[in-house]
């Protein structure tokens, strides 16, 4: 909105009053006419009374430089104008008469004009016609300054998304270079670590006794205690047993009760005194595999996410794989989340894994922006997986895949939620998690292309997003990996 001085509006409302009211000095052109064409001449100064109006510019042939076909065709939008507005002021004003944009009809439009044969009134008091319609001038400078203002804004924004573009790009393929890298020395270590396991566990095995068995016991433990019980259980055997404490710790894990450890073969209770390094040996080589595991896991993730480009669509995908697929990959945001899974048997789908681990990625990742910045008390996602039979999109009944993520979080507001799935809007704003406000454009976007729906549902004790995907997919989805 351009705010002009008092004495200019004044002067304005006077010639529109004087110059535009005219009826037969009034045109009507209907959408998508066009008024005038860059180039040719223009005598005449418009004022908009209804409709709106866009100006276009064509790229002009310089001599001794021929422009491609379709750039010297091409048009670019320099502006747009509305009722109250004015065109043509520069040709009119001008010496050389001439439009320098194609001006185009949006919608039915009337406009008033004034020319050379338009008689003057009152010029003894107002002036000649260049002192007149001096303030249509300081009109038009005004609205031309705000558009550069506009525009320059417009293309400095576009700019910096471009640059963040270019910047996730070139990480996204270093972070794939980068996991390849570091797949092969993972998997090195998986096989070694395998390797020297079994055969330590063959020589112990060949040797005999009290020390194989420990180790077995240690290379095979899967038992979940918390560690406030185990050192109770530890303390308690170090002062009944007589037990160093390492040799007591590792008696509560292979015997966490005392009707468990009476069950235990009686050499072995005796020997953990001396022998508990043979435990801890196979435990800690227990230990190695997993962490070599959760690190394959992770840059297996890695290497899909930044595979992004190259996404593929191929049968047999499996969905819940994906989904631990996205868990790994956030692992360190999911350190202080509780992670509660409740996965059926699923059918594969003819699906590509990058997307279906981007749609997950995000979900859960926006739960736990939730829950962070709220201080969600014992925070918790629970992740369920279905099948149902329903009827799909186009009416026939069809097999679908339910995947669930729920966190007991904030609640969305009611407000907000047809929103959350725009571009752009985001509730995180500061700080150094700031968000582009694109994850679930992103989510929406891959569902509905798989021909699936999702759903929410808030309220102040459970957030839970529902992902429904055909089973079997329409032969005519696009491939969404390559757009």
């Amino acid at each position: 909105m351009v705010t002009l001085p008092p004495h200019i509006t004044e002067a304005l409302e006077r010639l529109n009053r004087v110059y535009f009211c005219d009826p037969a000095r009034t045109v009507e052109i209907p959408e998508g006419h066009r008024l005038v064409s860059q180039g040719e001449a223009c005598p005449c100064v418009y004022l908009i009374l209804q409709g709106s109006v866009v100006a276009y510019r064509h790229a002009e042939q310089v001599q001794g430089s021929e422009l491609p076909e379709d750039t010297a065709g091409r048009g670019y939008e320099v502006f747009r104008a509305g009722s109250g507005s004015y065109v043509c002021v520069q040709s009119y004003f001008s010496g050389a008469r001439r439009c320098s944009t194609d001006i185009v009809a949006l919608e039915p439009t009337r406009l008033a004009y004034v020319d050379d044969t338009t008689p003057l009134e009152e010029e003894e008091i107002y002036g000649n016609r260049a002192q007149q319609f001096l303030p249509v001038l300081i009109h038009e400078l005004a609205m031309r300054n705000t558009r550069i203002f506009d525009r320059t804004t417009e293309k400095e924004e576009v700019i910096r998304l471009l640059h963040r573009a270019e910047m996730s790009s070139t990480l996204a393929q270093l972070t794939a270079g980068i996991a390849h890298e570091l797949n092969n020395a993972v998997g090195v270590i998986t096989r070694r670590v395998e390797f020297v396991a079994e055969q330590l566990r063959s020589c112990l095995g060949e040797l005999g006794g009290v020390n194989a068995e420990l180790f077995s016991l240690g290379y095979a433990d899967d038992a979940v205690i918390s560690p406030a019980e185990l050192r109770s259980v530890a303390r308690r055997y170090e002062r009944r047993r007589n037990l160093s404490q390492p040799a007591a710790q590792v008696s509560a894990h292979i015997a966490p009760t005392e009707e468990a450890l009476a069950r235990c073969d009686k050499e072995l209770v005796r020997r953990v005194g001396s022998s508990y390094r043979f435990w801890e040996l196979g435990h800690d080589m227990h230990d190695m595999q997993l962490a070599a595991r959760h690190a394959a896991g992770i840059v297996r993730a890695v290497k899909m996410m930044g595979a992004a480009d190259n996404c593929v669509r191929k049968p047999g995908v499996d969905v819940v794989a994906t989904v631990r697929d996205a868990v790994t990959l956030l692992c360190n945001r999911l350190q202080k989340v509780n992670v509660r899974t409740d996965f059926q048997p699923l059918p594969t789908i003819t699906a590509d894994e990058t997307e279906l681990v981007q749609v997950w990625t995000n979900i859960i990742k926006n739960a736990c922006d939730a829950m962070n910045l709220a201080a969600t008390p014992n925070p918790t996602i629970t992740i369920s997986t279905a099948c149902f039979h329903a009827a799909g999109l186009n009416l026939l009944p069809r097999d679908y895949l339910r995947i669930a993520v729920s966190n007991n979080g904030p609640a969305i507001p009611e407000e907000l939620r047809d929103k959350i799935f725009s571009p752009s809007f985001t509730t995180k704003k500061r700080g150094l998690d700031f968000g582009l406000g694109v994850g679930l454009t992103i989510v929406r976007r891959v569902v509905d292309s798989y021909n699936g729906t999702i759903g929410l549902e808030s309220n102040d004790s459970l957030t839970t997003f529902t992902i429904n995907l055909p089973i079997t997919n329409l032969q005519n989805i696009p491939d969404h990996g390559k757009n």
